[in-house]
């Protein structure tokens, strides 16, 4: 019997079949547990509704089997599942395959240069997804997976549903989530759930002592879950204004960017 924690809770319940969310990013710093509870709610999934298909991404595969698969084995095992009894991996096509007719995918997400629109993903239908370190992740992969989300989903009366987790990071997670959830303008089918290292008992007071003699940067990032983690009174520009460049104005789809160029003298360069 696994008794999960009150984030874990929350995640949970934000990906319910009767709650509103279809996009939910869970994490904001190391230890939360967020492989756990991905690896949790898929099992969660294929048992329930029998023959549906997930996905499982990361950036690379490779990292994908070394990480996050290893954690899905423990999860697997308090869930009282047994290998090659309850489910079985098949490492050449890389599909983990329930014994109620169940599946789950594990996909590579990196954004290689020649398959630039993911058409690799073309074909595929899946009932839910989930992708671990999603910071990794283009927006466009995320996209993607999002739009082969039908399958067996009329069958079961069930919405799409995507989870997401991370570190905090400085990319389109944070223009996405962490700044429109600060100010209360997150999109009502997208939730953002905030875990950090001491929302987790289980772990050793070692672990956290470790993370506390970090550089300051990464101390933020990764233990106090700071999304700001490099900004401070001396920068140049605030990151909020920086990233907010790269957005379409009015969604007119069109992008602009000027330059005062200065090349000698005591002049400054200005963009």
């Amino acid at each position: 019997m696994i008794e999960f924690l009150p984030k874990q809770i929350e995640c949970l319940k934000a990906l319910a079949t009767d709650s509103p969310f279809e996009l939910v990013l869970f994490g904001g710093g190391a230890g939360g547990s967020k492989s756990f509870i991905g690896c949790a709610w898929q099992i969660q999934r294929r048992l329930k509704y029998k023959g549906t298909r997930g996905l499982i991404g990361r950036s690379k595969l490779d990292t994908l089997k070394k990480t996050t698969l290893k954690t899905f084995f423990e999860v697997a095992g308090m869930f009282g599942l047994v290998a090659n009894k309850h489910y079985q991996f098949n490492a050449q096509s890389n599909v983990i395959q329930f014994a109620n007719g169940s599946e789950i995918l594990l996909k590579d997400l990196f954004a290689y240069p020649s398959d630039a629109n993911f058409d690799s993903l073309g074909s595929l239908e899946v009932t839910d997804f989930y992708i671990d370190e999603c910071s990794q992740v283009s927006k466009k992969a995320v996209d993607i997976v999002r739009s082969r989300v039908r399958f067996k989903l009329n069958e079961y009366n069930l919405a799409p549903k995507g989870l997401l987790t991370c570190n905090p990071s400085k990319g389109w997670l944070y223009n996405e989530f962490f700044s429109p959830w600060t100010t209360g303008e997150l999109p009502p089918y997208m939730a953002f759930i905030q875990a950090r290292a001491i929302d987790n008992p289980h772990l050793p007071p070692s672990y956290i002592e470790t993370l506390s003699k970090l550089p300051e940067v990464d101390r933020k990032r990764l233990l106090d879950g700071d999304w700001n983690f490099d900004d401070s009174n001396d920068s140049i520009f605030n990151t909020d204004d920086v990233l907010r460049c790269f957005r379409e104005p009015d969604g007119t789809g069109e992008l602009f960017i000027t330059a005062d160029i200065a090349r000698l003298g005591k002049d400054r360069s200005v963009i």
